[in-house]
Formats: C-alpha cells, sequence, structure tokens
C-alpha cells in the first residue's frame, strides 16, 4: 500500500469572482483585505 506524501503542499487558489468579498473561500480579491462574512454566510 503506497502512503500520500504529507509534506505535499496545496497550490494556491487565485481570488473568486463569485466570491469578490472572500466571506467563503477566504480570500478576498484586494490581497490586503481581511474576508467579510454576513449573516447570511452563517
Amino acid at each position: 500500500m503506497k502512503r500520500k506524501n504529507p509534506r505535499r503542499t496545496v497550490k494556491p487558489q487565485p481570488p473568486s469572482k463569485t466570491d469578490p468579498l472572500g466571506s467563503w473561500t477566504g480570500r478576498p480579491q484586494e490581497p490586503d483585505e481581511t474576508p467579510v462574512q454576513d449573516a447570511d454566510d452563517l
């Protein structure tokens, strides 16, 4: 049985056009912005 490499890294994904505030993806379009979560994201 082959073991998966635990040191494998995940490539960063670009910000999503459908999630501009980054509330779901955690990746806002502006790199310096903090992701915003509001009531409908909960």
